[in-house]
C-alpha cells in the first residue's frame, strides 16, 4: 500500500492516494497496458493498488476530465478510444499556446537555456524510437522556453495538452513508421532558430515538428480503427 500524507491530527489526506492512483492508471494507459475500450473496475483497481475505491473513483474522474477515460452512465469507466478528432483539437490548441509562448520566451532565453536544449537534443539522438525516455527528453527540451515565460497558468494548460497527446505519441513505438516521421532531426533546426532569436522561424519549424507527429498519429489511429473493425467482423 502506498504511503500517504497525514494532516496534523493524523488523518489521511485522500488526495495523496488519488494522486497515487492517477499516476498508476495514467502510466498503464499511456504504455498500452490498459488498451483503448478496456473497462476499468474501481473495485478491482482498488484491490490491485491496496487502497479504497474512493480515491480510485476520484482518479478515474480526473482522467476522464483529461480525456484518457470515458464514463458511460450506469455502465462504468472505460479507457478512451483513440480519436483523431480529439487529438487534432489538442494539437490545434497546442499550436495557439506554443506560438504565443515562443513570442514571449525567445528573447528571454540565455546561453544556459540553449546549452540545456543542445544537451537534451543529444540525449534524444541516443534513444531508440519513440521510447518513454525519448518522450521524456523531448518534453523537457520543449518546456525550457515555455518555462521562461514565467506563467503558471500557461504551464498548467500546456502540461494538460501534452498529457492528452502522450498516449498517442507513445503508440508510435508499436507501429512501423517511415524514418522521416522521427522528430530528432527537427530539433537541430529548432535550436538554430532559437539561437538566432527568430520567433517566426521557431514557430514555423515547430509547425513542421507537430505536423510530422500528426501524420504519424493519423496512421496509428487509422491502423487501430482497421484492427477494431477486423476484430468485429
Amino acid at each position: 500500500m502506498p504511503s500517504s500524507k497525514r494532516t496534523t491530527n493524523g488523518a489521511e489526506r485522500p488526495e495523496a492516494l488519488q494522486d497515487f492512483a492517477s499516476r498508476h492508471l495514467m502510466r498503464a494507459i499511456v504504455t498500452g497496458e490498459l488498451g483503448p475500450g478496456e473497462k476499468l473496475s474501481p473495485t478491482k483497481l482498488a484491490e490491485e493498488l491496496g487502497i479504497s475505491h474512493i480515491p480510485v473513483r476520484e482518479a478515474l474522474a480526473a482522467l476522464e476530465a483529461s480525456g484518457h477515460v470515458t464514463r458511460v452512465p450506469r455502465v462504468g469507466f472505460f479507457v478512451a478510444e483513440l480519436s483523431l478528432e480529439y487529438i487534432e483539437d489538442v494539437y490545434h490548441w497546442r499550436q495557439v499556446l506554443e506560438d504565443e509562448a515562443h513570442r514571449i520566451a525567445v528573447p528571454l532565453l540565455d546561453d544556459d537555456d540553449l546549452a540545456r536544449m543542445r544537451k537534451l537534443n543529444h540525449g534524444t539522438a541516443r534513444t531508440v524510437g519513440y521510447s518513454n525516455k525519448y518522450l521524456d527528453l523531448n518534453r523537457e527540451f520543449h518546456f525550457i522556453p515555455f518555462e521562461r515565460v514565467g506563467s503558471e497558468t500557461l504551464l498548467r494548460f500546456l502540461n494538460h495538452l501534452w498529457d492528452a497527446s502522450l498516449r498517442y505519441q507513445n503508440a508510435m513505438s508499436n507501429y512501423p513508421l517511415p524514418r522521416n516521421t522521427l522528430l530528432r532531426e527537427q530539433h537541430d533546426g529548432l535550436i538554430e532558430a532559437f539561437e538566432a532569436r527568430d520567433v517566426d522561424l521557431v514557430n514555423a519549424r515547430m509547425a513542421e515538428h507537430r505536423g510530422i507527429t500528426m501524420r504519424a498519429i493519423r496512421q496509428i489511429v487509422s491502423a487501430h480503427e482497421a484492427d477494431a473493425a477486423a476484430s468485429e467482423a
